[in-house]
């Protein structure tokens, strides 16, 4: 493990905040990796973050577009954004729309 507890996946595991919720609301989008690995086994810790961070992303900018917080956007904007005309969202994707809704609803993320 490296200085300070950082751990192979660049996270502070040793403290246990981060197992237990975000640091003060701020959204981290290695807290919610575990989450989306667990929901799909097969992502690679690097797929599962650029899901989350894109889940993120756009959930933020449809937010500034609607005048309202994260957690009020509907998930079917959210779910269209991800997926294309020719191709839906996939399975990661999915994941973290639900790990990062789930998250800004029960931490007020920001």
């Amino acid at each position: 493990m490296a200085a300070g507890g950082a751990g192979p996946l660049g996270g502070d595991w040793v403290s246990g905040e981060r197992v237990f919720g975000p640091p003060a609301g701020t959204f981290d989008a290695d807290w919610l990796v575990p989450v989306v690995r667990e929901a799909v086994p097969d992502a690679s810790h690097e797929r599962a973050r650029e899901a989350v961070v894109r889940v993120w992303a756009v959930l933020r900018e449809e937010a500034a577009l609607r005048g309202c917080a994260p957690a009020d956007v509907p998930e079917d904007v959210v779910g269209s954004r991800l997926g294309s005309s020719d191709e839906p969202a996939d399975r990661v994707d999915e994941a973290a729309l639900t790990a990062v809704r789930a998250a800004v609803r029960a931490y007020g993320a920001r």
